[in-house]
């Protein structure tokens, strides 16, 4: 009759089999000691690295929010504005040729955190249209702490949008595609550039404020 085997003599003998020992204490509800001082992986999602929020092409650069900024500043060229409001021009020669593009990423330096202003041109089925929004830079819960506008204003005519910034956890395209942001039609959009006597040339300009909630 072969020998019988207990579920602690198995558990002991893979035990020694593994080139690092299984983590069996726990110290913390994130975290796990072992026995030789190997540390387990975290699981709170707050110390996960994000992603570059860079719009303009595809980055796959990750890390905490100040790594982030420095590599947005060095390696894209975004520029930082400080100050709780702003105000931008979008400017193209030829929008009717332009079906999906990013105007360069801009940053919002109030309150001691960061904001990204995005201004894209899209589609929404056949129609074109311009999307203009802000982002997070922190996590979801710290992004409710904030509201925001968004202003066109020109020829007479002004448009307004006010949200909440979305952490960039969620990816720009994500936002964008859920329309979370101050849209407007092309065709509108050049009844607002009160030196366009031709309708040919975007001239756009954005003002807009940042502030804290609570």
């Amino acid at each position: 009759m072969e020998p019988r085997i207990n579920h602690l003599q198995i558990e002991s003998q893979v035990h020694e089999l593994l080139d690092y020992p299984v983590c069996t204490n726990q110290i913390s509800s994130t975290i796990y000691q072992c026995s030789s001082d190997y540390t387990g992986e975290l699981n709170n999602d707050k110390e996960k690295p994000y992603n570059c929020p860079y719009s303009g092409s595809k980055c796959t650069a990750t890390g905490n929010i100040q790594w982030l900024l420095q590599h947005l500043r060095n390696d894209h060229h975004v520029e930082m504005h400080d100050g709780r409001s702003f105000s931008h021009r979008y400017v193209h020669h030829n929008p009717k040729h332009l079906h999906h593009a990013t105007w360069m990423l801009t940053l919002l330096d109030c309150y001691g955190r960061q904001f990204c202003l995005y201004f894209e041109a899209f589609h929404l089925k056949k129609t074109p249209m311009y999307i203009a929004f802000m982002q997070f830079m922190g996590d979801e819960e710290e992004a409710t702490s904030f509201s925001y506008t968004l202003e066109i204003n020109g020829n007479g005519r002004k448009m307004t949008w006010q949200g909440v910034p979305r952490s960039i956890r969620d990816s720009h395209k994500t936002v964008r595609d859920s329309q979370d942001g101050l849209i407007i039609t092309r065709k509108l959009a050049l009844f607002f550039c009160a030196d366009n006597t031709n309708s040919k040339e975007l001239k756009l300009k954005i003002s807009g404020r940042v502030w804290r909630e609570h």
